[in-house]
Formats: C-alpha cells, sequence, structure tokens
C-alpha cells in the first residue's frame, strides 16, 4: 500500500518567507533568548488547524488546507507594520508556488494584522492568521 504523505506545511510558508521577505528571520521555532533581539524582525510559523478536503474516488484527498498562524516580532511598533504588510503581500504572492511536493493555492487571510500581548514592553508583536491551501503535484 502506498501512502500518500503531505509535505509540511509550515516548511513550505517558512522557506517562501525567507526567500522574498529579506532581513526577516522566519522560523517554526523561536531563537534563543540571548539572540532573539538581534533577529528582529522575527516571523514565527505555526499550523493551528486544516483539514485534507476534498475526497477522490480512491479515498484520497485533493486539497488540504491549513490555517497558518504568524507570530511577528519587531523592535518597533513602525517596524512591525511593515514586517506585517510585507507578510501578508508574501503570503498572497505564494499562489501558484511550488515546493516540497506541492503547489499552493490561493492564500486567504482570516485576521490581521493585529495586535498581541507580549511579556516586553519594549518589542512589537502582531498577528496574522490565513489559510495556504496545497495539492500535492
Amino acid at each position: 500500500m502506498e501512502l500518500d504523505v503531505w509535505p509540511d506545511a509550515e516548511l513550505i510558508v517558512i522557506d517562501f518567507l525567507t526567500e522574498v521577505l529579506q532581513g526577516v528571520w522566519s522560523c517554526n521555532r523561536l531563537p534563543p533568548a540571548e539572540e532573539f533581539n538581534a533577529r528582529l524582525p522575527i516571523i514565527d510559523v505555526t499550523r493551528v488547524a486544516g483539514l485534507r478536503t476534498t475526497d477522490t474516488w480512491s479515498d484520497g484527498y485533493l486539497l488540504d488546507e491549513p490555517v497558518i498562524d504568524l507570530d511577528l516580532w519587531a523592535a518597533t511598533p513602525e517596524s512591525g507594520a511593515l514586517t506585517a504588510a510585507r507578510s501578508v503581500a508574501a503570503l498572497e504572492a505564494m499562489r501558484g508556488h511550488r515546493a516540497h511536493g506541492a503547489a499552493v493555492g490561493r492564500v486567504k487571510n482570516i485576521t490581521g494584522p493585529r495586535p498581541r500581548p507580549d511579556v516586553s514592553q519594549n518589542i512589537t508583536r502582531l498577528g496574522v492568521t490565513a489559510t495556504v491551501p496545497l495539492r500535492l503535484i
């Protein structure tokens, strides 16, 4: 029996953001505390939900619709706003992108950019949530 192994949506998004957002640290694990400020702005990518949909006649799936959450940290509110705007533009530009055995469909913003609380008063933290539909290629 051959299994359809879907690629990691987080890695697809991280690789794309790294390619198109020069000067932004994209990851799915925050850097150590001693490196955090030096890496700003940072985008932490997390898959928070999403289903594989559209069963085929052979009981497979045609589409994975991950809900991707971006946590953005920046040194200033201005840098945070710019990073958030650039990240939304980058997500929208992903349509048609092919990587890791998948092609990206039409990305849809769910929320954001919006402020998120942070323990540090010296850091700006924002969030963006979107669906990033994938199909196997």
